[in-house]
């Protein structure tokens, strides 16, 4: 996995709403976290939801393409958590 994988930004719900208008897909669960991708027209975007705080972060395709690959194609899950963890951690 990259090092210093970061959100663009945190999205309100709303926000989350808005952009996964035509459809959301959840892609994976790890811990407390979800990794969904979200349709609006044909617009995609990327988000990691941590479900103990109920915060939403907008990702980038690469980030998620990292995450999804990691997820399914024999990542170790303790660093893949890890790489959550530093993703929530990366918007004050």
């Amino acid at each position: 996995m990259q090092a210093g994988l970061v959100a663009l930004r945190e999205v309100t719900r709303e926000e989350f709403m808005d952009l996964a208008q035509s459809g959301v897909r959840e892609l994976f669960d790890l811990g407390h976290y979800k990794v969904f991708d979200g349709t609006k027209g044909k617009e995609q975007s990327y988000f990691v939801y941590e479900m103990g705080t109920h915060r939403c972060y907008l990702i980038d395709k690469d980030t998620c393409y990292e995450l999804v690959t990691a997820f399914y194609c024999g990542g170790d899950k303790p660093t893949i958590l890890t790489s959550l963890n530093e993703i929530a951690s990366s918007v004050k």
